[in-house]
């Protein structure tokens, strides 16, 4: 098998003119919508419609964005997809207000004919809203404002050099050698020249964090929320005291957690641990995985569960839907975007031929499977919230992981292992440090500013209460590069991370179990994944209690079971002191 092609072809979607006219015609639509008597079923219909077209053009210019963040034209369409997005949204407004005035015997009707789950979503969060006049305000404010500081917070990170090997690099690229070059040396080297242009950088990145997180705070206490997590929990379709039992679950394996960490550095003969080491392989996988290597373990690995799937992802490639090249002007980080009119995805990452990177690439390849699902059916039942959307992503990163693990050799075997581990411990321990590190910089925030010194205090702090005194020197400046805490569109963007690893945990043990569960249980919680809420998804297609820590607590199995297998496979090769 021979496939490759590392670059992507956006021409096959669209061209700029294409995006330009587009432009126009939505701005059109906005302009009818609501005039005239159309009926309420028809404006749903015209709003689904919108909405549809929205996603597609703002994905597509942001992966114009994503492939070379130099041109100016394409920054400028960027601005264009925000005013978009605040024209949908007060649009969105004109309709619900609508919705409200709605008698019971209209309501009735309207939910036969449409979208049931999403009208009546829609309908109980307009009770947290204020009136229509005031929530456009808000959506007109914050094209200068509140987008305008994650813009200008884009910017700023893409445009960070760091000093490294007599040139200047990417902070994506520090980072990366930080995390995961060759030697203790190297790794030092990247990781003090990563804090050294961050601590330049902080009191400014500092700013903007707060101004986002100040105009966030200013919208909720307009509307009458005390809880920060409003939004979150409206986006992902889930309970506050459902995370809350995922974290106590995650809390009760902490020492577990703690024991792995302190035979990895053992091993290594680490006296003193920094943040750095916490990624880095004991255990060094022999040689790169070239990138047509990385398609053929992906797509024999898929094909082993279901031939449907390797169809899937043999397209993928062949079409050009991935764009893994690794190069320079591209922007930090990996996604995958969703085109529900053209009914494809596309895929954006850097691939520096490590076996992370074939992980990533598996778990972006889980969120296109998803999308495939999804755009079978009409828009409004596509809608879904963050943390699902991460389940299909995590279950592909587990696949691949455990097939490589099962044929390798004990030192590419528990290679293998260490990287598993670490990727689990991410969504486990550093994704729930940085959510909790985001509410106690809430709760700071609602008094004031924080200074970039206090920022350091709250990371590190969270920090020592996951990994105890194992690490001497825990991560500075997480804050400044983690793009998640500055996402205007998705409040604490980081937990559903952690939902969707260990939704995935629970959906991945069935279907080792029996392959039969990836049509039975797998595709159909997906499909579902638009018209139900998590805890509705885990009762439906898990059989489970989603607000019950013995429910979490399963979910944390996999893990678990290759931390033990892990300290068992070592226990020989602890050095002698």
């Amino acid at each position: 098998m021979s496939i490759t092609q590392s670059r992507w072809q956006l021409e096959k979607l669209y061209s700029i003119e294409d995006v330009k006219q587009t432009f126009k015609a939505l701005q059109q639509e906005f302009e009818q919508f609501g005039t005239g008597q159309t009926p309420i079923s028809a404006q749903l219909m015209k709003l689904e419609q919108i909405r549809c077209h929205i996603e597609e053009l703002s994905d597509f210019v942001y992966c114009l964005y994503a492939e070379d963040v130099s041109r100016q034209e394409v920054s400028r369409l960027l601005e264009k997809t925000d005013r978009l997005q605040a024209s949908l949204g007060t649009t969105e407004t004109i309709f619900e207000e609508r919705l409200r005035t709605l008698s019971e015997e209209e309501w009735t009707t309207l939910q036969s004919d449409t979208s049931s789950y999403y009208l009546t979503e829609r309908r109980t969060i307009m009770e947290r809203r204020l009136p229509a006049k005031q929530e456009k305000l808000i959506q007109a404010l914050a094209i200068d404002g509140f987008s305008a500081w994650e813009q200008l917070y884009e910017q700023r990170l893409t445009g960070l050099r760091v000093p490294l090997d007599e040139t200047n690099v990417t902070i994506g690229h520090a980072l990366h050698q930080a995390f995961h070059g060759a030697t203790r040396s190297d790794r030092q080297t990247a990781a003090a020249a990563v804090v050294e242009t961050c601590a330049a950088e902080r009191d400014d990145f500092a700013m903007i964090l707060n101004r986002i997180a100040g105009f966030r705070l200013q919208v909720y206490a307009k509307r009458g929320w005390n809880d920060p997590l409003t939004e979150l929990c409206e986006q992902n379709r889930i309970k506050k005291s459902t995370i809350e039992a995922l974290l106590a679950a995650i809390d009760q394996n902490r020492p577990l957690f703690q024991s792995y960490y302190e035979r990895k550095f053992r091993l290594a003969h680490v006296t003193e641990p920094a943040w750095h080491d916490v990624e880095a392989n004991t255990f060094t996988s022999q040689g790169h995985v070239s990138y047509a290597n990385a398609q053929s373990i992906i797509l024999h690995q898929f094909d082993r569960l279901h031939p449907r799937l390797a169809t899937f992802t043999k397209t993928v490639f062949e079409a050009g839907w991935v764009d893994a090249e690794n190069r320079s002007g591209k922007a930090e980080g990996g996604f995958c975007a969703s085109f529900p009119v053209a009914k494809e995805s596309r895929i954006f990452m850097t691939y520096r031929e490590a076996y992370p990177d074939v992980v990533t690439l598996a778990h972006e390849l889980g969120h296109a499977y998803h999308n495939s699902l999804l755009h079978e059916l009409p828009f409004l039942d596509q809608i879904k919230g963050t943390s699902i959307a991460e389940t299909a992503s995590t279950f592909m990163e587990n696949l691949v992981l455990d097939a490589v693990i099962e044929q390798s050799e004990r030192e590419e075997k528990l290679a293998m292992l260490e990287i598993k581990i670490n990727e689990g411990l991410k969504y486990v321990g550093t994704i729930p440090n940085m959510f909790r590190f985001e509410q106690r910089f809430y709760a700071e925030r609602q008094r004031g500013p924080i200074s970039s010194d206090r920022m350091d205090e709250l990371m590190w702090e969270e920090d020592a209460r996951f990994y105890g005194d194992v690490l001497a020197e825990p991560t500075p400046y997480k804050w400044i590069y983690v793009g998640h805490f500055y996402d205007t569109g998705k409040p604490f963007y980081n937990i559903p991370y952690t939902v969707g690893y260990l939704l995935s945990n629970q959906l991945y043990a069935s279907v080792k179990q029996s392959k039969a569960a990836f049509t039975s249980q797998f595709e159909p919680l997906l499909r579902d994944s638009g018209q139900a809420s998590i805890e509705e998804l885990i009762e439906r297609h898990l059989g489970g209690d989603p607000q019950s820590v013995a429910f979490w607590q399963q979910s944390l199995t996999p893990l678990r079971d290759s931390i033990v297998l892990y300290l068992k496979e070592t226990d020989s090769l602890i050095p002698v002191d």
